[in-house]
């Protein structure tokens, strides 16, 4: 069994307004990503930042999702990692931005496969220069205590989560260019202005 979990908790700063309710085409953003991940998935799972922004949420989403609320305040995109990983039922769950309107479903299942075949406790795509995409990256259930220790000690990011796995499986982006050659499954919307990438 495979989940997805989707991070709508973000206060979006910089965009101005709450991202996952963005339209692209008439459709919802959190509901194009719902979409793009459906297809390689058995569960997904929707990461509120309170119940104020859930109940938003659930008005543009199927009526089967489970929606969750961050576990710890003020921890931004880890208490929606955590608070997805414990309701998922999954050994394996993808975290995903709602802002990623072009997520790529091969790249994702190339993702779960690295995790799986390897035993790995998280899949975490890598660029070049060392950066992680860690917004839409698998992981295992070991990610759970990471994460816990994690805020514990009042720290906020998730590569410091990510520190403490012993078997994380840091996956080269270029690799990932096979199914996906411009790698626009990592294309966001932080600001108004990436709209035009998009529409």
């Amino acid at each position: 069994m495979r989940t997805a979990i989707i991070l709508c908790g973000g206060r979006s700063a910089r965009f101005g307004s709450d991202k996952a309710m963005l339209t692209i085409d008439g459709v919802p953003m959190i509901r194009r990503v719902i979409q793009r991940v459906s297809p390689v998935v058995d569960e997904i799972i929707i990461a509120a930042r309170d119940p104020a922004q859930g109940r938003c949420i659930i008005e543009a989403i199927p009526d089967d999702l489970t929606v969750v609320y961050d576990s710890v305040v003020g921890y931004g995109p880890i208490a929606g990692i955590l608070a997805g990983l414990l309701a998922s039922k999954s050994e394996y769950s993808v975290c995903l931005a709602c802002d990623l309107p072009y997520a790529n479903p091969e790249v994702i299942n190339a993702l779960f496969g690295c995790a799986e075949e390897r035993g790995g406790d998280a899949a975490v795509p890598m660029h070049p220069n060392g950066m992680l995409e860690t917004l839409h990256a698998v992981y295992g259930r070991p990610m759970i205590p990471a994460c816990q220790n994690v805020t514990e000690s009042g720290e906020r990011t998730v590569r410091s989560a990510i520190s403490l796995l012993s078997r994380a499986v840091f996956v080269p982006t270029e690799l990932l260019r096979r199914f996906d050659p411009d790698l626009l499954t990592f294309l966001n919307v932080n600001y108004p202005e990436d709209l035009g990438k998009v529409v």
